[in-house]
């Protein structure tokens, strides 16, 4: 059998500069809550995350604009691609909603400007 994989591996944890190229939308699986999903790619691979339009993630927002060097009191996802910055990639658990199994996903975190942190394939490095 073959197989066609036309795609890059998940980033491996640690810190790496990433370049946005795709901005997804949707809405929450659990609470309808909408959200937008940023694709951030290297050479090596890429790693998606989700930005939620609630309160909780407001700081989480912010700190994504600032690493991205976009001001103001509104984000439009649309200037995104194209933007570079350092992200952390790591895994987190939590109980699924429905199920109460735990899930586990891969996510990026600690948004800096690009220089601001240095870029380390270490697990659990930080810059």
């Amino acid at each position: 059998m073959k197989v066609q994989v036309q795609e890059k591996p998940r980033l491996q944890h640690g810190r790496h500069v990433v370049t946005i190229t795709e901005i997804s939308e949707g809405k929450s699986e659990y609470k309808g809550i909408p959200f937008f999903a940023a694709r951030m790619e290297t050479e090596e691979g890429f790693v998606e995350q989700r930005f939620y339009d609630s309160e909780p993630s407001k700081p989480i927002l912010a700190e994504l604009m600032r690493a991205v060097e976009m001001e103001g009191d509104e984000l439009d996802t649309e200037q995104l691609v194209g933007k570079q910055l350092s992200v952390e990639v790591h895994e987190r658990s939590y109980p699924d909603p429905d199920t109460g199994v735990e899930k586990t996903i891969t996510e990026a975190g600690h948004f800096l400007k690009v220089g601001e942190a240095d870029t380390s394939d270490q697990p659990g490095s930080k810059g």
